[in-house]
């Protein structure tokens, strides 16, 4: 039983020493295994992964990409960015991918030969590296799931790209050193159980012939010496051995941690923008925001802003040219709280609050993104009174949560009851304007003109919301939301009578010019907060110019 026993241990030793020995030399001490290193044929200027083609958590996946020519860029990201951004676009897509290093490819996507923007432009990159040469990024396998990209940094169409591609399984080294162990263990037992033998009996003594009961007075009496008894095998010892081959198995199953299915379908949208990518652009909106203010450039402007706010800007350089008046003063937006829901597809929007230092008082924006090859531009802002004590969304992590339906439409209730304000003047019931700002303007924005029943001049005000999807954020107790009311004053004089202003004029309308027609648009952004309970309260800034036209006599 020993002699078999002992074979068994070999037998069984030496396939563990011999595996888990070239295992550890191809694995080495970085855990890492080589999974694919192969030539993409591609002629499209975009290399992607299908969204089904990597489906396993656990590991750390490295992938190194090489063009062969100019640039390479790689990166990963959520299909949410790279579907919107890939939209229209065609591509060579790997589907099938397996940890065997099979792969297959498809050509997929639209008429469109690139994208719209570089990929190293863009801000939503889980991982993504760019330059010359071979360029390697890293990316933890989570349940988020992920597409890979490759491309020329110039979009140009590619013939073919180098791919590399490694797992790293932390603790795997370890696994396969501590099988090699393993297998060391059960051969060495092994030949030690074949090399030991069973004691031999103790001699007889045939020197000694005397007849039983008599005794040689010349021959000394000593005691005996005891026999070492033989060898017995103990019961269970191979039961005791495979209970012990059985917990040294999942002893190695526990060291390293070992891939799992993903779960994608938990992870279907994804949050508008990081904090970190928050940042970078409102240092880049500051600084172009800036320039663009000190030279009174509309053009400039128009890269970092859209909407209401752009028109304002834009209004305002006007207004400054035609009165000679000085450029704003620089100034810096740095956000203390970003608010970003989340999205399953584009366009998406976040908001960005900084709180009030001394006598200014805070800001806050709505930053919005048509899709993913689009930049983010600042579409609302409003600077409220110092003193107002603004509600901010609640959020976990930068990440907020769009209010519900109901609350929703309560808000536009209130909004529809401010737009009435703006053009009747007669205050609504339930909501609070004490720090509404110019909001409280709009009623008598515009040109001064008294219209009598023989006056030859015609007057109309309407006023209505500027942008129509107003998005609401969820607070403690309600919703917040960034709104735009505009006004529109329209003066029209009969034939042969005009109107004329002072010599200083009026924004953009000319003094000492007759005018027979002229149409004046004022806005207010503000901050509207509504609460379960149905009261609400509005936070604004003064009221600005957005339009003006006029026809001379």
């Amino acid at each position: 039983m020993r002699r078999f026993l002992g074979i068994l241990l070999i037998v069984l030793g030496l396939p563990v020493l011999i595996a888990g020995g070239a295992a550890a030399v191809y694995v080495g001490p970085d855990d890492t295994i080589d999974v694919l290193d192969e030539q993409v044929s591609a002629d499209s200027a975009v290399v992607a992964t299908d969204t089904s083609a990597i489906t396993l958590t656990g590991p750390t996946l490295y992938v190194s990409a090489d063009t062969g020519t100019g640039e390479t860029f790689v990166g990963a990201a959520h299909p949410v960015h790279v579907d919107s951004y890939l939209d229209g676009v065609a591509l060579t897509e790997i589907t099938d991918a397996t940890w065997r290093g099979d792969f297959s490819t498809t050509t997929a996507g639209g008429d469109l030969d690139a994208p719209e923007t570089a990929p190293a432009q863009l801000d939503w990159w889980r991982a993504s590296s760019a330059g010359a040469g071979e360029q390697q990024l890293g990316v933890e396998l989570t349940d988020e799931p992920f597409r890979l990209v490759i491309a020329g940094a110039d979009l140009e169409p590619l013939t073919g790209v180098d791919v590399r591609v490694g797992a790293e399984i932390d603790g795997l080294f370890i696994v396969t050193v501590v099988a090699a162990a393993l297998g060391i263990l059960l051969v060495v037992g092994g030949i030690l159980l074949l090399r030991r033998r069973k004691p031999a009996s103790a001699p007889r003594d045939d020197h000694h012939d005397t007849e039983p009961g008599d005794v040689d007075e010349e021959t000394d009496i000593t005691e005996p010496t005891p026999l070492r008894p033989s060898s017995t095998r103990r019961p269970g010892t191979v039961q005791r051995t495979a209970v012990i081959v059985g917990i040294g198995a999942f002893a190695l199953a526990g060291c390293a941690e070992l891939p799992g299915e993903a779960d994608h379908e938990a992870h279907t949208t994804v949050a508008a923008v990081t904090p970190e990518a928050a940042a970078a652009f409102f240092e880049h909106y500051t600084e172009v925001n800036n320039e663009a203010n000190a030279e009174q450039d509309a053009e400039l402007i128009a890269s970092v802003e859209t909407g209401p706010l752009l028109t304002s800007s834009q209004m305002g350089y006007e207004v400054q040219q035609a009165q000679d008046g000085d450029p704003i003063e620089p100034f810096t937006v740095e956000p203390s709280l970003i608010a970003a829901p989340e999205f399953d597809s584009y366009p998406m929007w976040f908001f960005a609050a900084s709180e009030p230092e001394g006598d200014a008082g805070g800001s806050y924006h709505l930053v919005t993104r048509e899709d993913a090859a689009s930049p983010w531009k600042a579409a609302l802002s409003t600077y409220p009174p110092a003193e107002a004590d603004v509600p901010l969304p609640e959020t976990d992590d930068g990440v907020a949560t769009i209010a519900d339906d109901s609350t929703a439409e309560q808000g536009m209730e209130v909004l529809d009851a401010l737009v009435t304000y703006a053009e009747d003047g007669e205050e609504p019931d339930g909501i609070d304007l004490a720090d509404a700002g110019g909001v409280n303007g709009l009623p008598d924005h515009g040109l001064e003109i008294v219209e009598g029943p023989e006056d030859p001049v015609t007057v109309e005000q309407n006023c209505s919301l500027r942008n129509d999807d107003v998005r609401w954020l969820a607070t403690d107790g309600g919703a917040l939301a960034l709104a735009t009311i505009a006004c529109t004053q329209d003066v029209s004089l009969e034939d042969d009578f005009s109107l004329t202003l002072e010599s200083d004029g009026y924004g953009t309308l000319p003094g000492d010019t007759p005018l027979t027609a002229m149409t004046l648009t004022h806005g207010v952004t503000f901050l509207v907060a509504v609460n379960d309970d149905g009261s609400a309260a509005v936070y604004g800034e003064s009221m600005l110019p957005y339009e003006m036209d006029h026809t001379e006599e």
